[in-house]
């Protein structure tokens, strides 16, 4: 009679909430947490358009970031309130969002970190050359072979398919296990899958563990760590300014100690106390705050930082410009023009701390972009990810000096032909796959001229230009016109530059300065975003590796700091005089 009445786990009463000092941090703390990332997350929406969030791809990474953090709150609350549910219904609750809400929040968080690695293996093309142009990839037979479906889809996509077909897997199987397992239901479920007689203690602790939170544990260990270690051998080479190789690394350890940590606090029996204020789950949820803090936090950072950069540089450029084109234009004297740049550095310290600011100037910029862009073009690509502003910047002046007083019908073909493929190369929301950031006024300027004759020669590809990686946007995907009916017919413009010209109808606003606009606004964008960054990095490089470049031959192979040197010595002497 004494085990009939004996509480049944099925039937425990609910209890009210527990709001005891420790119920009660939970609760500030979870309310406080929560208020401060949604602060977070609403200045990274605010400041959407910065080029540091820009190419970082915000929807995915925080949709990610509020599916993982639901499932933080629902941790959070477990000690004050989990109680108020019943038994079974509670666990249940756990079991879910653990096998098929986590997982996905883990999924999507780690492939908007693949973007990463994706983006900067595509900006590398701007390095190798300006034109940004590669080769279409895939196979062919597209059209019968699904697996040349796949191969031909950009990697973004790719990505995303697979997540979707491993969540598939892992929602049949948390499903499947909880259909089978009758110790969460007893009225159904697999022979042999019920609780074992206990105490009701030993019953909530047996609800917490078994089989069927493998699945999950196996997602957890895949991605913290097979995937997470791939990816930071990956990006352990990229040095990039934005802060995003940093903050991608970090969030891969941030993961690593969570799925053992669970294991242990679960399975070994020294650490029930502990388990009773810090459940096991608590393990998984500190790696989440970490992704929070350098998903959301430090992205905040950077872009106070980039704009007190940029506010720096503009002021610069407003204190030094008029002295600077002053003393250039008096500086040019015979003895000055006939001697080597290297030699009228030597008496000048151009990388000292004072001489900075005075390089952060439009003068310098165009000094640089015409006498050797390369070194900032490489520096924008590798290390920046906005090559394709350097890019613009270059063939834009380079299809301007073809320009000739009074262009005859078939040179001036030739140079809108020309001016297509920049279009479709750098500017165009739907071809290309850097847009550069311009004024909607500007690109709706650029689209009334170009766009009829870019839709007529390249097809139909349409990129979401907030999302410009997003599925099914990449430039190369399907096409839909008269020159793009299978992968065999698809073809980039700018390869038929020089040997075609368009023969269709030019608009009459087309002239020598149709870019100058936007070039006027990418020169600035590049003067208060990535030329500060650039100059700083050559005067840290100078500084550190004086000596030994002193001994270097003009022979060896340069670097970034080091083939930017003289032009850096040259004008800082200008600058001095």
């Amino acid at each position: 009679m004494a085990d009939a009445a004996q509480p049944n786990l099925y039937s425990l009463p609910v209890s009210p909430p527990n709001f005891d000092k420790v119920g009660k941090f939970y609760m500030a703390f979870c309310m406080t947490w929560t208020f401060l990332l949604f602060v977070g997350m609403g200045f990274l929406i605010l400041n959407r358009k910065s080029p540091i969030l820009k190419v970082r791809g915000l929807p995915l990474s925080l949709t990610a970031i509020l599916f993982l953090h639901a499932y933080w709150i629902l941790a959070q609350i477990t000690y004050p309130v989990g109680m108020t549910l019943p038994v079974v219904v509670a666990y249940d609750v756990q079991y879910f969002f653990m096998g098929i809400w986590f997982p996905l929040g883990v999924a999507m968080f780690h492939a908007s970190n693949t973007r990463f690695l994706y983006v900067a293996r595509l900006q590398k093309r701007y390095a190798r050359s300006p034109s940004g142009r590669r080769k279409k990839q895939g196979c062919n037979g597209a059209k019968t072979s699904w697996h040349c479906r796949l191969r031909n889809l950009d990697y973004p996509t790719r990505v995303l398919i697979y997540i979707g077909l491993a969540m598939i897997v892992q929602v049949l199987l948390t499903v499947l296990m909880w259909l089978a397992s009758s110790k969460y239901h007893p009225s159904f479920g697999v022979m042999g899958t019920a609780l074992h007689p206990g105490t009701i203690a030993e019953q909530m602790l047996e609800l917490s563990r078994g089989w069927e939170w493998w699945p999950t544990a196996l997602w957890q260990v895949i991605w913290a760590w097979i995937v997470a270690p791939i990816m930071i051998w990956r990006a352990w080479g990229i040095h990039d300014t934005l802060g995003w190789r940093f903050q991608t690394i970090c969030c891969c350890i941030a993961n690593l100690h969570a799925t053992p940590m669970w294991l242990i606090s679960t399975y070994v029996p020294a650490f029930a106390p502990m388990n009773q204020y810090f459940a096991p789950s608590e393990w998984i949820h500190l790696s989440v705050m970490f992704f929070e803090v350098f998903a959301v936090f430090v992205p905040c950072w950077l872009v106070i930082r980039q704009r007190s950069l940029r506010e720096r540089a503009a002021k610069s450029n407003a204190k030094w410009e008029t002295t600077s084109q002053t003393t250039m234009r008096a500086s040019g004297s015979a003895e000055w023009r006939s001697a080597p740049a290297l030699e009228k550095g030597l008496t000048v310290e151009y990388m000292d701390k004072e001489l900075g600011d005075r390089l952060f100037t439009m003068s310098a910029l165009d000094h640089v972009l015409s006498s050797n862009p390369g070194p900032l073009q490489e520096f924008s690509a590798f290390r920046d990810f906005s090559g394709e502003n350097v890019a613009f910047l270059t063939r834009v002046s380079s299809w301007k000096g073809m320009w000739t007083a009074a262009p005859d019908e078939d040179t001036l073909r030739d140079l809108f032909t020309r001016a297509l493929v920049i279009y479709t190369d750098l500017v165009s929301p739907r071809d290309a796959a850097f847009p550069i950031n311009l004024s909607s006024a500007d690109l709706k300027h650029l689209e009334g001229i170009f766009e009829r004759p870019a839709r007529i020669l390249c097809g139909e590809v349409r990129v979401d230009p907030a999302t410009p990686f997003s599925a099914g946007s990449s430039p190369g995907g399907t096409r839909k016109g008269s020159n793009s009916s299978s992968d065999d017919e698809y073809f980039e413009l700018g390869e038929l530059a020089g040997r075609v010209q368009y023969a269709g109808e030019i608009s009459e606003a087309f002239d020598i300065s149709v870019f100058d606009r936007a070039h006027t606004h990418v020169k600035y964008l590049v003067l208060t975003n990535t030329w500060p960054k650039f100059v700083t990095e050559i005067q840290s490089q100078r500084r550190s590796g004086e000596t030994q470049r002193s001994h270097s031959t003009g022979h060896s192979r340069s670097t970034v700091a080091s083939r930017m040197s003289s032009l850096c010595v040259l004008f800082c002497k200008l600058e001095a005089s």
